[in-house]
């Protein structure tokens, strides 16, 4: 996600830096899609999420409740893909970008959703957005 480093270029420019937390290449299959052939069908999805946090301090304690936790991404993404079927990879990225944005340590994140199956061969399409509070 080259929109990433832009991102993380600007967060990095605060005094206090910045700590970046991620998911990479993360599939999964789900009924996505538009057209009449895609509904109902489960289709392999992949997401590349990278939540911003001010500071690049080590944590205060060496304990999951001293930081926030990857956790939440990974629910996140399960609710969200199991609260209602979308048409598109944009209302779902959207969607996943509004809640990773929620917790109040965040000050920025990016999220990558690609559809695996959709071009012949190895490619793929899809869509990111990145946002900094």
């Amino acid at each position: 996600m080259a929109e990433n480093s832009i991102l993380v270029d600007i967060l990095s420019q605060r005094s206090e830096g910045v700590t970046s937390l991620f998911i990479k290449n993360w599939k999964k299959d789900i009924d996505i899609g538009i057209l009449p052939h895609e509904q109902g069908v489960l289709q392999p999805v992949s997401f590349d999420i990278e939540v911003h946090i001010s500071g690049s301090s080590s944590p205060v304690r060496d304990e999951i409740d001293a930081v926030v936790d990857y956790d939440y991404l990974r629910t996140l993404v399960n609710q969200i893909v199991i609260s209602r079927r979308f048409n598109l990879l944009e209302s779902l990225a959207s969607e996943i970008l509004e809640g990773c944005l929620h917790p109040p340590e965040v000050i920025g994140a990016s999220v990558s959703v690609s559809k695996l199956a959709v071009i012949e061969g190895e490619g793929e399409i899809g869509c990111s957005f990145s946002r900094i509070k």
